[in-house]
């Protein structure tokens, strides 16, 4: 039976870890789903099958819960306030209008500049453009990317673009009826196998983004379709179409039995909270809904576990033994926590808190470590790096650091003791398409004004635009952060911490990584 070893960034490295080093130059798989919750991991076999002989970290933030600018901090290692992505939307110093300049310098140019074959399955950046005559972006010798039809998994157009086949070609596939998640999975297995076959003996780096678990968009009153659209074969067997089971798949609890009311913090007392929290309780017909949707969230990620599972079979022994595999989310959702009935974007851990689990090759170190040291997704372009051989100089050019020596149990003195979480509140008038991030309900809706916060092994820390009182929630004592304590004497100190955080990088201003370290 594997042992769990916890590991405190002060303490000693499990035996023989610190001479374990990465293979050279290893493959490297990652997944990123899209509004996965870390509640929803339970129900997920393989996905959680990653933590043996793996590293789960316990404490992972992302800088913004929200897709684009979540998206892009991963891609940059720079937090929203540096690359200067803020919102889902061109017109509103988000979208790929915001990112596209920064596409030249992502992990994926560096590692195709070390010697990796690359590709990207799935979701990209919001409002890229996947039609006729679409870019690919510098660093991808394979380009498997939708639009916002992607949402919708059964009425989407996928690009096909393979560097050794296509050429010049930009070609675009409509889809079949197959459900996205199973696309996907089908090419990246495609994309394992043609790197066998172009580039015998080199590394590749495959992203695999569904859009899976994230609502559909435009969702209208009276649709067929579910908000969370399973594949079929996981959807209630009396629901048309049909699946396999009477209440759906929910990979191996019965769907009847699992009750939304019993998340934690669900329909909360807000009367302690900001006055845009606070607000009546969820009735009983909206409650309903959540419930639904909670389960069709449920359902989803079945096809993402069935995903996972097939790419990780389709690797040789050899490929097993050369091959790391992560697996995040861009962010987390809400549903009913706090009486915020749907969406994402607070400071609240049910929004920035997600899973990160990473399964570390067959040559590795044996054992399912857990860290709790502080870590955020603009780690990953170094970590990535790291993985990679890429120099210091690179590497640790920008906001984040590898997580590779806390993926290898090793000791790491001086870590990050606090994570930055900053977010903009989109403006609802923007021109163009609709956020698909914005949820429909006109009452009680959960969108968050402008913050900052800052979030410790202990504490969570927020500061609202044009609000003079703060949030605060000792997070040893209160873990669900129910009772606000916006007069506490630790405010003044984090107030400080935020401050140098929320500007750091910045022209005169201290580096983010040592802002984080709050030396």
């Amino acid at each position: 039976m594997a042992v769990a070893v916890v590991l405190a960034v002060t303490l000693a490295s499990p035996a023989g870890a610190a001479a374990v080093v990465p293979p050279q130059r290893p493959n490297i798989i990652f997944f990123l789903v899209d509004d996965m919750s870390a509640d929803l991991l339970p129900y997920m076999d393989t996905v959680r099958s990653l933590a043996h002989d793996g590293t789960t970290f316990s404490d992972y933030y992302v800088p913004d819960s929200l897709c684009c600018p979540s998206r892009a901090a991963m891609f940059t290692g720079q937090f929203p306030h540096n690359n200067g992505v803020r919102t889902n939307q061109g017109y509103d110093h988000g979208g790929y209008r915001a990112f596209e300049r920064h596409e030249g310098r992502t992990y994926a140019a560096s590692l195709h500049q070390a010697g990796y074959r690359t590709g990207y399955l799935g979701k990209y950046i919001n409002e890229y453009p996947a039609g006729d005559g679409y870019r690919v972006p510098a660093g991808w010798d394979e380009w498997h990317v939708s639009a916002a039809g992607g949402y919708n998994e059964y009425k989407y157009r996928l690009t096909r673009y393979i560097k050794e086949k296509s050429g010049g070609a930009r070609p675009i596939d409509r889809s079949d009826g197959t459900y996205l998640v199973d696309e996907l999975g089908q090419r990246a297995v495609g994309f394992i196998e043609r790197s066998r076959k172009y580039a015998p003996g080199e590394p590749f780096f495959l992203q695999v983004s569904p859009f899976a678990p994230h609502n559909r968009v435009n969702v209208k009153p009276g649709d067929k379709e579910p908000r969370f659209a399973p594949a079929q074969r996981d959807r209630p067997k009396d629901r048309f179409p049909g699946g396999e089971f009477p209440h759906g798949d929910c990979g191996g609890t019965d769907c009847a039995n699992i009750d939304v009311t019993t998340l934690p913090s669900f329909n909360e007392d807000t009367t302690d909270k900001p006055s845009w929290v606070r607000r009546k309780p969820i009735g009983a017909k909206l409650v309903k809904k959540l419930q639904e949707d909670f389960r069709d969230r449920i359902r989803m990620v079945q096809s993402v576990d069935d995903m996972v599972a097939r790419v990780m079979g389709a690797l040789t022994e050899a490929e097993k033994r050369d091959t790391y595999i992560v697996f995040t989310s861009d962010n987390g959702f809400h549903l009913g926590q706090h009486r915020l009935v749907r969406g994402k974007s607070t400071a609240y851990d049910q929004d920035v808190r997600v899973p990160l689990l990473v399964k570390r090759p067959a040559t590795a170190q044996r054992g399912d470590l857990v860290t709790g040291a502080i870590a955020q997704n603009v780690d990953l372009f170094a970590t990535f790096l790291d993985l990679a051989g890429v120099g210091a100089p690179v590497r640790d050019s920008r906001d984040g650091r590898s997580l590779l020596p806390l993926i290898q149990g090793q000791q790491v003195a001086d870590w990050r003791k606090a994570a930055l979480i900053e977010h903009v509140k989109p403006d609802p008038k923007t021109p163009g398409q609709p956020d698909p991030d914005a949820d429909a309900l006109k009452k009680g809706n959960s969108r968050a004004p402008t913050y900052s916060a800052v979030r410790t092994a202990g504490e969570l820390y927020v500061e609202y635009e044009g609000d003079p009182k703060p949030e605060y929630y000792n997070t040893v004592t209160d873990p669900r952060q129910e009772s606000n304590d916006p007069g506490n004497a630790r405010t003044a100190a984090l107030s400080k911490a935020l401050d140098r955080l929320k500007g750091c990088g910045r022209p005169g201003a201290v580096d983010c990584w040592t802002a984080a370290r709050l030396n």
